[in-house]
């Protein structure tokens, strides 16, 4: 049975859902292997991810053919399924160095979710990214409570969530959605990515965490850390 999830493991690892004939929704196996890959990345310590989705589409979001199958479960057996979808979602946050989520077309529902479990988002002209769940009678429950405000404040995270705004790559570039757009997203991402990779690891990888942690903290405490954070830099630049 082929893979649903394909990974190249390396200094630059790549995760690629592997589903092009169904938009590459996600399923229970997606997920299930998602959950295993993302294991396998951060044992590799690489210095960049890169998410993507195999031919046009980046992510359709949840199988709906999924869907219609959980609404007829019992709680003890959907709760499994959500803490699944979320520890990917938290995976893809706390790995230490930068994520890349390369999206064309669609990134819709659980797809839109995955790219802003990402550090940045680069896509095509034109990519559509949708929260639909509330249209099945679900919410987003893999992380767009939290991280969507965050990333493009409160009012247009409420507008997506409560309203069902639609954005293209090109409104989501203006609002912080969205940090590039190129026409060939493999080219893009390609350039996007060797400019991270001209940067030093150590203080990407404290700064990541220094900002994830900074929503919880006071200035004082944040600068607190960047004190220590910076000491260590500087130690790594004597070894």
């Amino acid at each position: 049975m082929p893979e649903k999830v394909r990974v190249e493991l390396g200094e630059v690892s790549r995760i690629e859902l592997n589903r092009p004939e169904k938009k590459n929704a996600l399923d229970l196996r997606v997920l299930e292997e998602l959950n295993a890959v993302l294991d396998q990345v951060k044992e590799e310590e690489p210095r960049v991810v890169v998410l993507a989705g195999k031919g046009d589409t980046f992510c359709s979001g949840l199988d709906t053919s999924v869907l219609a199958e959980l609404a007829g479960w019992e709680e003890n057996r959907l709760l499994p399924v959500i803490d699944l979808a979320q520890q990917v979602i938290v995976k893809i946050r706390k790995m230490e160095c930068p994520v890349v989520a390369a999206c064309q077309r669609y990134a819709i529902g659980g797809g839109m979710q995955l790219a802003l479990a990402a550090d940045l988002r680069l896509a095509t002209p034109g990519t559509i990214f949708f929260l639909r769940e509330p249209e099945f009678g679900i919410l987003p429950d893999m992380g767009a409570l939290h991280l969507l405000p965050r990333i493009v404040g409160d009012g247009v995270a409420r507008d997506f969530i409560l309203g069902g705004r639609r954005m293209t790559a090109e409104e989501g570039e203006r609002v912080g959605l969205v940090n590039g757009i190129f026409p060939s997203l493999e080219e893009g991402t390609r350039l996007y990515v060797e400019r991270i990779l001209s940067l030093h690891p150590l203080p990407l990888r404290e700064s990541k965490k220094l900002l994830e942690s900074g929503w919880g903290e006071d200035l004082d405490s944040n600068m607190a850390g960047a004190k220590e954070a910076q000491l260590r830099c500087l130690r790594g630049l004597r070894t």
